[in-house]
């Protein structure tokens, strides 16, 4: 027993060593970079406790920050994947023509954010956008979406929910396909329809599927980067797009309040954590057991 022991711990130790360096190393430097003041240069260091905590709750541009990320989040996750669930029960098929579209939506996911920032910052500009020619056409005005401090962050979040649908998409048709086909025709012999086969098979099905990644797409935008945020910044709507982690990056690269900025950073891992936590009681709730 001692043995295999030994060997479970030799087995576990270049993960453990990866996580130490890579994660807790990190983060217990982070801790003691918040409770102290530094320059970038980590020159200068003096001990300020709480300080830094303290001047993020009475400081507004973090408070809009927040808002922003959680507004975000709470309306990109839903919007994602209703859209992938919606495409699935039509394209949760096997024939070439399911697959070709399963795999061309699947595209925009491993492209860069920055290009297709660039690429839809060209689509929506309202002098030679081609959204700007369509709704001319139409004979409606155009629309400055990415000046228009209302329309600015959903259209940051349509562009992020059209990049990244082809993933789930992806995934919960995988699901659905795995369903055994005899249940199917077993309801439609019992006289089920459309919508009652929906609900009462393709749903449980994929429930499971269907629950991680709801847990898998907050954690990624919790943990997104600010290519999306930068592509689509401008002045006009500077406030109605600032989010935490492009916040996070001005404090520390363009002001150079380094010590600040690791304190917001963490405040920001703490909502992550939250908003993980409430997605996984929530998923437990519905299922009546847990999966992390």
């Amino acid at each position: 027993a001692a043995h295999n022991q030994k060997s479970a711990y030799l087995f576990l130790l270049p993960s453990m060593l990866i996580l130490s360096v890579f994660i807790f190393v990190p983060l217990a430097a982070s801790l003691l970079i918040s409770i102290t003041d530094m320059n970038i240069f980590m020159k200068d260091v003096s001990f300020v406790g709480l300080k830094n905590f303290t001047r993020l709750f009475a400081d507004r541009r973090v408070g809009n920050a927040t808002f922003n990320s959680l507004y975000f989040t709470l309306l990109e996750v839903p919007l994602q994947i209703g859209l992938a669930l919606l495409l699935t029960m039509c394209l949760a098929k096997n024939n070439r023509y399911c697959k070709l579209l399963r795999s061309v939506y699947y595209l925009p996911f491993v492209c860069s954010m920055t290009a297709i920032g660039i690429v839809w910052s060209m689509l929506l500009d309202p002098n030679m956008g081609l959204i700007a020619y369509w709704l001319k056409q139409a004979g409606f005005q155009t629309v400055s979406f990415l000046k228009n401090p209302d329309l600015a962050m959903p259209t940051v979040i349509a562009v992020t929910a059209w990049k990244g649908f082809g993933y789930t998409l992806t995934l919960l048709a995988a699901a659905v396909l795995n369903i055994s086909q005899s249940l199917y025709e077993a309801a439609e012999m019992d006289g089920a329809g459309g919508l009652q086969k929906f609900v009462h098979i393709t749903v449980p099905g994929i429930s499971s599927t269907f629950f991680v990644l709801l847990l898998l797409q907050v954690s990624n935008l919790l943990a997104l980067g600010i290519d999306q945020y930068l592509a689509f910044y401008n002045s006009m709507v500077a406030d109605k797009i600032l989010v935490l982690d492009l916040h996070v990056y001005r404090l520390g690269l363009i002001t150079q309040d380094y010590s600040y900025a690791t304190a917001v950073g963490i405040f920001k891992s703490l909502i992550s954590i939250l908003l993980l936590f409430s997605v996984n009681g929530l998923s437990k709730r519905l299922r009546g057991e847990s999966l992390v």
